[in-house]
């Protein structure tokens, strides 16, 4: 009689990107990961989910315990998500206003983030995008995000040759190779903790 495995269940990551900026190079990432899912990655879904209709935080905007249309919404994608994957660009040493404004609409009771698996990958300069990300990952422990540890995507965007087109997406195949290995770490990560 031969043996039964299981399938293993399709993991929905959910992709915010930090910047606004329509050609931004996270932007670009988030493009690229949703991409090398669909053509190399079996058994994961990415749904990229905007973080700009989101108003500031605002406590006097929550009216008998819910949230404006736009939070409910967002707040429902990460709900709905196994995992997510941040594009964390870097300011002034730190993670987005954008970015830490849905962290904050997201974790009003109750905390949607919670429990969940998470990556990171960032496109910057001299840095990386290092500091935002060590920093996401700050925010993250009092969250109760579960950040994968390796591999770390720290990409120098500017350093040549060209690793963006004029567009923002990205056309290096060294990075792409890399953004795979860290969606097939997400999901490994991600199973281990749905098996709990």
């Amino acid at each position: 009689m031969a043996a039964t495995i299981a399938a293993k269940p399709v993991i929905k990551v959910a992709a915010l990107c930090g910047s606004l900026r329509k050609a931004s190079f996270n932007r670009g990432l988030i493009r690229s990961a949703i991409k090398i899912s669909k053509e190399a990655v079996n058994g994961m879904e990415i749904e990229y989910v905007d973080v700009e209709p989101l108003p500031m935080l605002n406590t006097d905007l929550e009216i008998d315990g819910t949230y404006p249309p736009a939070v409910e919404a967002f707040r429902r994608k990460i709900l709905e998500a196994d995992s997510i994957l941040f594009a964390s660009p870097e300011y002034n040493y730190s993670v987005t206003a954008p970015l830490k404004n849905a962290m904050d609409w997201a974790s009003r009771a109750p905390n949607v983030w919670a429990d969940k698996p998470a990556a990171i990958i960032s496109a910057e300069g001299g840095f990386e995008g290092g500091r935002s990300q060590y920093h996401l990952r700050q925010i993250g422990v009092f969250l109760d995000l579960h950040f994968i540890n390796k591999p770390e995507f720290l990409f120098n965007a500017f350093k040549p040759p060209a690793k963006f087109d004029a567009d923002g997406n990205l056309i290096d195949e060294e990075a792409k190779e890399k953004i795979k290995r860290l969606l097939l770490s997400l999901q490994s990560f991600s199973w281990r903790l749905q098996s709990k």
